[in-house]
């Protein structure tokens, strides 16, 4: 083990190492809201807390050590992200997001109740005909995870990004219902991160394009409101699901699974790290929508994502945990060079992502960034990429650029970036 100031050593040059890149990225890309910052900063505030919490909750200690697994990625990262800024600032000047809005709201918001519509007959049909109780795995996986359903929820994740972009002051309520809606069907999956994501993407393309600023207000409530959906779905699961009363039992179970999620990542890969890593290193984990697709054709068996080593990061309690946040998932999987190369790469289609909005100062577009830069603030929980539904929905946004820039007739409109904040 490091000593004190060994591991004092190690945070302080990893919080230098972040402050660095934060600003670094907000001076080339004139926004806080870049790719690599929405990955680097939530992990520095989980690790940051972490620190705060008293031995007396049982957590194991954090091996600080494997911070260098997060200071090695987001350096590979921040290089090809300075890189192409340079270049598009030097060839069509200082990069601003002022996303064009959409031809048609009132023809989006109509498409998105019209595939809600479904979902409530599938929900009733299952209420009454089913065994299987509300609020559990199986309701979930027999609702919208699997089959056509799956592929509707996917296109309403797509859509609820670009209904962010249609709340106004003189347009708040229908938009708002049809995100609200869209969260509920996803809250009955019982996946939590699929219920924050979609949420969290249409908030952050708000704050890119400047139509939301934001404020400490806007923190605390996006924090109370992802706690909020991981306390609730307990709730619904013991006492809708099972008919369960609410009682301490009850109430000590939901808080210790609530502290083991928000630090299951951090201290997952702290512990792996620890221990000499536990993984037989396979690359194509990480690629596993692909190498499964690619399967599916030649009939080889698929592969699963999920790490089966479970790790004790709670003395107090017996919950598992095998997540090791984006880059401890990579780094387990891969040789290091190879790590490197991926981060790089990974960066450069990231940014490259940013720059096309930039150029076409697409709404589209600009959710696809927002969709990434989601996903990379959930880093600090898992690496999402080997997920279906990560290059699904920016497919779907994609399919509607296209049918919006060819098909859609534009309606005249004047916002006058009359956003609510």
């Amino acid at each position: 083990m490091n000593s004190w100031f060994e591991n004092m050593t190690i945070m302080v040059v990893f919080l230098m190492e972040v402050l660095f890149i934060v600003y670094t990225e907000r001076r080339l890309w004139g926004t806080l809201f870049t790719p690599i910052n929405a990955l680097a900063l939530p992990f520095t505030v989980i690790v940051l807390v972490l620190q705060l919490v008293p031995s007396s909750m049982g957590f194991v200690p954090f091996y600080f050590s494997s911070l260098f697994v997060w200071m090695g990625g987001l350096a590979c990262m921040a290089i090809p992200s300075w890189i192409l800024a340079y270049g598009f600032r030097k060839r069509f000047g200082e990069p601003v997001m002022e996303l064009k809005p959409l031809k048609n709201e009132r023809l989006l918001l109509i498409f998105t109740f019209l595939l809600i519509v479904p979902f409530v007959f599938k929900l009733r049909s299952m209420m009454s005909l089913s065994l299987i109780q509300l609020g559990s795995d199986e309701f979930g996986e027999g609702f919208a995870t699997y089959g056509i359903f799956g592929h509707l929820l996917h296109i309403l994740f797509a859509l609820s990004i670009l209904c962010f972009v249609c709340v106004r002051r003189d347009n708040k309520w229908l938009p708002t219902f049809a995100i609200v809606l869209i969260a509920a069907i996803a809250f009955l999956n019982q996946v939590r991160s699929w219920v924050i994501i979609p949420v969290l993407a249409g908030i952050w393309l708000c704050l890119v394009s400047n139509r939301l600023k934001l404020s400490l207000r806007l923190i605390l409530i996006a924090g109370i409101a992802g706690i909020a959906i991981f306390v609730g779905s307990y709730l619904v699961m013991f006492i809708i699901g099972h008919g369960h009363a609410y009682d301490a039992h009850m109430g000590e179970y939901i808080v210790d699974h609530t502290y083991h999620y928000i630090f299951s990542g951090v201290l997952g890969m702290s512990e792996d790290m620890r221990m000499g890593i536990l993984e037989t290193p396979d690359p194509d984990i990480l690629f596993s929508p692909f190498v499964n697709a690619i399967n599916s054709f030649t009939g080889e068996a698929y592969i699963s994502p999920i790490n089966p080593h479970y790790l004790e990061i709670n003395v107090n309690n017996n919950l598992g945990d095998n997540i090791r946040t984006f880059f401890g998932t990579m780094y387990i999987h891969t040789p290091i060079a190879l790590f490197a190369v991926l981060c790089g790469l990974f960066s450069v289609i990231l940014y490259l992502i940013r720059i096309a909005a930039l150029r076409t100062q697409s709404t589209f577009i600009g959710a696809i960034d927002a969709w990434f830069c989601a996903l990379l603030a959930m880093g600090w929980f898992e690496y999402y990429l080997f997920h279906v539904s990560t290059f699904e929905i920016p497919a779907i946004l994609l399919l509607l650029f296209i049918i919006d820039k060819h098909f859609v007739s534009p309606k005249k409109i004047n916002h006058d970036n009359d956003y609510s904040s």
